[in-house]
C-alpha cells in the first residue's frame, strides 16, 4: 500500500502502472454512486480548466486541474478534477488497484483480468 497526495506524484505513478491496461473504473460523489466501466486506458493527461468551466468543479475561484483518462478508441474519457497546490488530493495504491479522492469525488481504478477458472 502506498499513499501519495500529489497530483503529480499520482499522475506518474498511474502513467507507470495503468496506461495500456484494461481497467474497471467506479466514481461517486459526496457517497453517491456515478458510473461504472470497464475500459482499456491508451493516455493520461493533465489539463488546465478556463475560468469559465472552474465554477463547475469549484465556488472558491482557486485555479482547477483534470487529470483525464482516455479510452484507446479516444472517444471516451474519464475526468478527474483537482485543485493545483500540496495536498488537495489523495491517492492510495494497492495492489491491484487504486482509491483517488478530490473534491469530494472517489474513483476506484481496478486492474481487470480474467478470473482463473478451478480445474
Amino acid at each position: 500500500m502506498k499513499r501519495l497526495t500529489t497530483f503529480e506524484d499520482i499522475f506518474n505513478k498511474l502513467i507507470k502502472e495503468y496506461k495500456g491496461k484494461r481497467v474497471e473504473i467506479q466514481t461517486s460523489q459526496n457517497g453517491v454512486p456515478i458510473a461504472s466501466l470497464t475500459t482499456r486506458i491508451e493516455d493520461i493527461v493533465i489539463k488546465p480548466v478556463n475560468r469559465k468551466k472552474i465554477k463547475k468543479w469549484n465556488s472558491d475561484g482557486r485555479k482547477i486541474g483534470l487529470m483525464v483518462i482516455q479510452e484507446k478508441n479516444k472517444q471516451n474519457r474519464i475526468s478527474i478534477p483537482f485543485k493545483l497546490g500540496y495536498n488537495t488530493m489523495e491517492a492510495i495504491f494497492l495492489k491491484n488497484g487504486v482509491t483517488i479522492k478530490s473534491l469530494d469525488m472517489k474513483f476506484i481504478i481496478k486492474r481487470y483480468g480474467r478470473k482463473k477458472r478451478l480445474a
